[in-house]
């Protein structure tokens, strides 16, 4: 029923030039970058470096895993440095003795094998002296890292490469504060939380009514800070905004001051949007049958939603997770 009501929807060109403005409107805004305001409360000093890392401690723990690695080549196990079906049929003689609970040194021995390295490694790669361990991929250390006291050896492919490894020790170190690594990564997060807690401060004031445009020149002049005016074509505009921040300022209405920021908060902006150029698409245009579709596509998603609200509304819809499995297992 859905289907043949969807078929028959016929956007009006009015819906159609709202779809159309909606992504292409121009906008004139003007920008101060908030992190050159902050730049004065985001030196920190020694004493708040130190306290942050005593409250934080756990933060600044590395998991490290002391094992054994061994490589299984063709050369070592057939003597020869052909991966050939022998050659499988050995590794997967290896694989079934350590699902019974053999362990490497058994393996070693068994099949003649040379000695196993041994090393200490973190999820970065590095050992216990925060050194990069040569010749072991991303993928290897993740594989490395899943080893447990439960199941300390395992058999492990990485890029069409075999190894054996077996777990000896886990541990959890705790970070040295006069490591260069931590000390950078304190006051990273130090910058995020203040820059958090300050543009919080700002969208509070502009929430209650109580940042205006007067308000917006005042910090500019204060704080010694430009206030850059950008021209934005369209939605997709992003040559000098990236799009996800293109995007919030899109969401709000002329004259409005915002603050946008990128995911990671190392982007922040407050944003007047001085003025907005509403734009229209004319029939005959190419892209008309573009928007016409994209219109109708928005109002049969927007139907299909409307119903679906209306039956969660009026009846109680239990799933059945088995019969549901049961499908998915049957088409995987």
């Amino acid at each position: 029923m859905l289907d043949f009501i969807g078929g028959g929807i016929s956007p009006s060109k009015f819906l159609v030039n709202i779809s159309y403005n909606k992504i292409n409107q121009k906008r004139a805004i003007e920008l101060i970058n908030l992190n050159d305001v902050f730049m004065k409360q985001l030196n920190f000093s020694e004493n708040q470096i130190k306290t942050y890392f005593e409250n934080n401690k756990d933060k600044y723990i590395e998991i490290y895993k002391s094992l054994k690695l061994l490589e299984l080549n063709p050369k070592q196990i057939m003597g020869n440095d052909e991966f050939s079906d022998s050659f499988f049929k050995k590794i997967d003689e290896i694989d079934d003795l350590i699902f019974n609970g053999e362990n490497l040194n058994y393996i070693t021995q068994k099949f003649n094998l040379e000695k196993a390295n041994s090393l200490t490694i973190n999820e970065f790669g590095k050992d216990n002296n925060s050194k990069i361990i040569t010749g072991i991929s991303k993928a290897l250390v993740k594989k490395i890292l899943d080893l447990n006291e439960t199941q300390p050896t395992a058999l492990i492919e990485d890029n069409n490469k075999y190894y054996i490894a077996e777990l000896r020790k886990t541990e959890n170190i705790q970070k040295n504060i006069n490591d260069e690594f931590v000390k950078n990564e304190i006051i990273s997060d130090l910058n995020q939380k203040t820059k958090r807690k300050l543009t919080a401060e700002i969208v509070d004031k502009i929430n209650k009514n109580n940042f205006n445009k007067f308000d917006f020149d005042k910090l500019s002049k204060n704080e010694n800070v430009n206030i850059k005016k950008i021209y934005l074509k369209n939605l997709n505009d992003d040559k000098i905004l990236k799009k996800e921040m293109v995007n919030q300022i899109y969401a709000f209405a002329e004259k409005k001051i915002i603050v946008i920021s990128d995911i990671g908060f190392s982007k922040n902006y407050l944003i007047f949007i001085d003025k907005i150029e509403n734009v229209t698409i004319d029939e005959s245009s190419e892209e008309y049958q573009k928007y016409l579709d994209l219109t109708k596509s928005k109002i049969v998603s927007d139907l299909y939603n409307t119903y679906d609200n209306y039956l969660s509304s009026r009846y109680k819809i239990d799933i059945n997770y088995q019969a549901l499995d049961e499908i998915k297992n049957y088409f995987n």
